[in-house]
Order: structure tokens, then C-alpha cells, then sequence
């Protein structure tokens, strides 16, 4: 007689669903033993099948998607994870969906693990000066069906060498959550608490709290007063980080002590002092 065991989908999806507590996000859930890419798949979701809060994860990903079209190395081991929101507040409140993200995160990685991230505009966390975790949000608002897409890479139980081998000079190093915390984090019980935080924060939004979210995402980041080389398109701008906006960007003294809204950036990369 063959014994027959459980797939990875079915256990994860089954243990997930039992351990969430929130009132939208996740009544939906689709996971993958593997996938070319989460967003693809839950930007591809039809209306029917994606309902706000459908969640897609995969165990691993073939060809993940980092901003400006850069690929995310995503091997078995990480959080790869895309979640379908049905936005019930203005387009000028986007960028926010970044932040939550970001704040979502920081606040699972500490009830997880006890670490004390950092948040880097707009979208990535940090642990000891390294990126931990990356938010991708696609947005489409022009057909009928209006969604928002917020992908989230995190490197959870992997080695950091399997992404820092393939990174470019100018950009951020990476680590994990193992080899920070020094041991294999539960990805499910992490799951969890991050989808709780997403629910907790997109509530913020959702009541015309968005400046609630821009003063919780600056008090969980380090950013503040550092100087930094931004491109904002193809413009190089140097100066010193000193706010964020309440539209979400990025504000920057200059040399001449002007002021430098950015709004696009390409990389921000710190200035040794």
C-alpha cells in the first residue's frame, strides 16, 4: 500500500488559514509548490478568483520581479509572497501601500524573532544596515477591475551568499532572517503575523490615516540625517536625508540648502562620513 503525503501547498495553505485572525485578507489563498513569479499570478487573477486580501505564495520562485524590472532572487527557503488589495481609498494614497508593507514586516520580524528592523524609503527593510525583505505594489486602476498588487520578497531561511553573489556594487547587501536570528524561522507563523500587520495598517489607510502611516514608518527608520547619493530618474542628486513628505516623498538637503522633493528614484545609496 502507498502511503500518501501531504504536499507543501496543502499543509502550508491549511495551517495558514487556521492561525489568521483577520476580518479580510486571506480568506482567499493560493500556494505553490513553485511559480515564474507571485505578482504574475495574482496580476493575472481574474475578479472572481481575487477577491481583497487574496493571498499568492510560492515556495520558490523561477523568475521573481524586483523594482524597475530587476529580477528577485527567490530560492526555496524565503517568503515569496504576492496580496491582491481592492483599494476603497483615493489614488493619491498609493505610495502608501509601500510603507504598510514595510511596517507590516518590521513589526512580524520582532514579534518572530525579537530583531529590530529598519525601514529604508520607500519600500525595503533592513537589519543591520542590510535588506532583509523588498515591497513591490503593481497598480492597475484603468479597467474595471482596479487592484492593487503588493509583492513582498523575504529572505527567511536561505543563505545570503545566493543573492549577494549576483548583486551589483551600488546596491544593498542582503541577509536573512537565519542567519540574523541563527536559526530556521516558522514561515507559516511568520506569514501570519505579517498578513495580521498588512490588515492592521491597510485599516490606517482605509479611514484617512495615511499621515499615521508616514509618522510610523519614520520612527522605524534610520535614514534620517545621513547623506545620500539619490538618482531621481537620470538626475544624480547628493545632499542629506532630512524628512518624508506627507504625499510619501522623499525630501533632501542640498548643498545650497535647497530643498529636493524626490518622487522617483532609481537608487538610494548613504555617503560614509
Amino acid at each position: 500500500m502507498v502511503e500518501l503525503t501531504e504536499s507543501f501547498e496543502s499543509i502550508f495553505k491549511t495551517k495558514l488559514a487556521k492561525l489568521l485572525r483577520t476580518n479580510r485578507f486571506g480568506k482567499s489563498i493560493y500556494v505553490f509548490d513553485e511559480l515564474d513569479s507571485t505578482q504574475d499570478y495574482a496580476n493575472a487573477l481574474p475578479i472572481t478568483e481575487s477577491v481583497h486580501g487574496t493571498i499568492v505564495i510560492a515556495k520558490k520562485q523561477n523568475v521573481g520581479k524586483g523594482r524597475l524590472g530587476r529580477s528577485w532572487i527567490s530560492p526555496e527557503g524565503g517568503l515569496w509572497m504576492s496580496i491582491v488589495i481592492r483599494p476603497d481609498f483615493s489614488a493619491d494614497n498609493i505610495i502608501f501601500t509601500q510603507f504598510l508593507g514595510a511596517l507590516a514586516v518590521a513589526d512580524a520580524i520582532q514579534q518572530t524573532t525579537k530583531i529590530r528592523s529598519r525601514l529604508k524609503w520607500p519600500n525595503d527593510v533592513l537589519i543591520n544596515e542590510k535588506k532583509v525583505c523588498g515591497i513591490l505594489v503593481d497598480v492597475n486602476l484603468e479597467s474595471k477591475d482596479k487592484k492593487i498588487v503588493m509583492g513582498l520578497g523575504l529572505n527567511a531561511n536561505i543563505e545570503s551568499s545566493l543573492i549577494n553573489n549576483y548583486l551589483t556594487a551600488d546596491t544593498t547587501k542582503a541577509t536573512t532572517l537565519k542567519e540574523e536570528y541563527g536559526n530556521d524561522i516558522d514561515l507559516v507563523n511568520l506569514t501570519k503575523s505579517i498578513v495580521d500587520r498588512i490588515e492592521y495598517y491597510y485599516n490606517f489607510l482605509s479611514s484617512g490615516k495615511a499621515l499615521e502611516i508616514v509618522a510610523l514608518w519614520k520612527q522605524n527608520s534610520d535614514m534620517f540625517g545621513k547623506r545620500a547619493i539619490v538618482y531621481d530618474g537620470i538626475e544624480k542628486i547628493m545632499g542629506e536625508v532630512i524628512d518624508i513628505d506627507q504625499d510619501g516623498s522623499l525630501l533632501m538637503k542640498l548643498g545650497d540648502d535647497s530643498i529636493k522633493k524626490i518622487t522617483y528614484y532609481r537608487n538610494v545609496t548613504f555617503i560614509e562620513s
